[in-house]
C-alpha cells in the first residue's frame, strides 16, 4: 500500500513539532526588541506560564532575575550586533516568583537578504548543579574552618607544652645544674678524686639535657618569634637546624617588612619548619636559602634547596614528601594563603608560601 507523500511530510512535521515541544531542555525565540515569539512546552512548564501569557506579550528579559538583567541584555545585544552566539548562566523567575538557575545559549537566525530574523535560544535547568556547587562550597568552608580550628588548638597545645618545658622542666634542670656545681665546689680534694669524674659527667649530661629542652621548647613555640618577628625567628631556627644537621641555611629579607598578625607569622614559621624537615628527609641537600619578600598585598617566604628534586607530577620523591606538602597547603589554606612548588630531578626544589598582609 503506497504512502501518500503529503501524509509522510505531515508526519515528519508533527514529529519535529513534538520533539521541539517536549524536548528535555527549553527552547524559545525572541525578536530584535526581545519580545518572545515562541517557547516550547518544556520551558513553559518550568516557568509556570501558559503560552498565551508570554508569546507576543512579554520580553524575555522580564523573566530574568533583576541581578542578571544586565548580563542578559549584554548577551542578547552581542547576538543582535552580529555575534554568532552567546552563553550565560542566569536566574529565571517563575510565575509564582520563585527562582531557578538556568544556562542560556542564544544563537541568531538570519536570512541572506533580510538579515536578522530572530534568536534561537536553548535553556537548561542547572538548579541541581548549582545546589551541588553551593553544597560543595559550604563543605569546603566548613573544612577550612575545621582546619583553622585544628591549627589553633595545636598551637595552643604547643604553647602550653613549651611553657611547661621552659618554666618547669628547664628551671628544674637549671637548679639541678647549679646544685651539682655547688656540691662540686664544696667537695674535698679526696672526694673529688673519688667522684669528680662522675660528677662532671652528670653536670655535662644535665647541661646537654637543658639545651635539648630549650631547643624543643623553642621549636614548639619560639619566643623569639613573638618578641622579634619572623625574620629573626627564621635565622635562629635555621642556625639550630644547621648545627644539628650540617645543612647550611641562609635567611634574607628582600626589603624591610612589616610585622604580620601573629597567626600569619606562626603559619610561615611552621611552613619553614616543615620545609626543612622535608629537606632533611628527602632532598639530600647541602644548602637551603630562605627569602622573605613583599609582593603587595602579600608577603612571601621562598625556600629553595640544592637537593635532588623530584618530578612534580609523578615522581616517587613527591609521593614520599607528599604528606609534608599537604600539611603546608592546609596550614596556608586555613589563613587564606597559597603555596607554589617548583622542582625537577637533579635541580633542587623551591616552594613559595604567600599570605596576605593586613598591615
Amino acid at each position: 500500500m503506497a504512502i501518500d507523500e503529503h501524509d509522510a511530510t505531515d508526519k515528519v512535521t508533527l514529529d519535529l513539532h513534538d520533539l521541539y515541544e517536549n524536548a528535555p531542555c527549553g527552547y524559545h525565540s525572541v525578536d530584535s526588541d526581545g519580545t518572545i515569539l515562541r517557547m516550547n512546552r518544556t520551558e513553559l512548564s518550568w516557568l509556570g506560564f501558559a503560552r498565551q501569557e508570554l508569546v507576543g506579550k512579554k520580553r524575555f528579559a522580564q523573566l530574568v532575575a533583576p541581578r542578571d538583567h544586565r548580563s542578559y541584555e549584554e548577551a542578547l545585544g552581542s547576538v543582535l550586533l552580529g555575534h554568532t552566539a552567546a552563553e550565560i548562566e542566569i536566574e529565571l523567575v517563575r510565575k509564582d516568583e520563585s527562582i531557578f538557575d538556568a544556562f542560556l545559549r542564544i544563537a541568531r537566525v538570519r536570512e541572506a537578504q533580510s538579515g536578522f530574523v530572530h534568536t534561537r535560544a536553548t535553556v537548561i535547568d542547572i538548579t541541581s548543579r548549582k545546589r551541588a556547587e553551593s553544597a560543595a562550597r559550604r563543605h569546603a568552608e566548613q573544612l577550612q574552618a575545621i582546619s583553622r580550628r585544628v591549627v589553633e588548638i595545636q598551637e595552643t597545645e604547643r604553647r602550653n607544652l613549651s611553657a611547661e618545658l621552659h618554666d618547669r622542666v628547664g628551671q628544674d634542670l637549671a637548679a639541678i645544674n647549679l646544685n651539682l656545681h655547688l656540691i662540686r665546689d664544696q667537695l674535698s680534694p679526696a672526694s673529688i678524686a673519688k667522684v669528680g669524674t662522675r660528677l662532671d659527667d652528670s653536670i655535662a649530661l644535665v647541661e646537654r639535657t637543658l639545651d635539648g629542652v630549650r631547643d624543643v621548647a623553642g621549636a614548639l613555640r619560639p619566643l623569639v618569634l613573638d618578641d622579634y618577628g619572623l625574620a629573626v625567628a627564621l635565622k635562629s631556627y635555621g642556625g639550630q637546624f644547621a648545627a644539628r644537621t650540617g645543612i647550611r641555611v641562609s635567611v634574607a629579607e628582600a626589603q624591610t617588612l612589616p610585622r604580620l598578625q601573629p597567626d600569619l607569622e606562626m603559619t610561615l614559621f611552621r611552613i619553614a619548619q616543615e620545609a626543612l624537615t622535608n629537606v632533611l628527609k628527602h632532598a639530600g641537600a647541602s644548602m637551603v636559602r630562605m627569602t622573605l619578600a613583599l609582593e603587595a598585598p602579600s608577603i612571601s617566604l621562598t625556600i629553595t634547596d640544592d637537593g635532588r628534586g623530584f618530578a612534580i607530577e609523578s615522581g616517587s620523591q613527591r609521593r614520599s614528601a607528599g604528606l609534608g606538602l599537604l600539611i603546608m597547603q592546609e596550614r596556608l589554606r586555613a589563613v587564606g594563603g597559597s603555596l607554589r612548588i617548583a622542582s625537577r630531578p637533579g635541580a633542587g626544589t623551591s616552594i613559595v608560601a604567600s599570605v596576605r598582609s593586613t598591615q
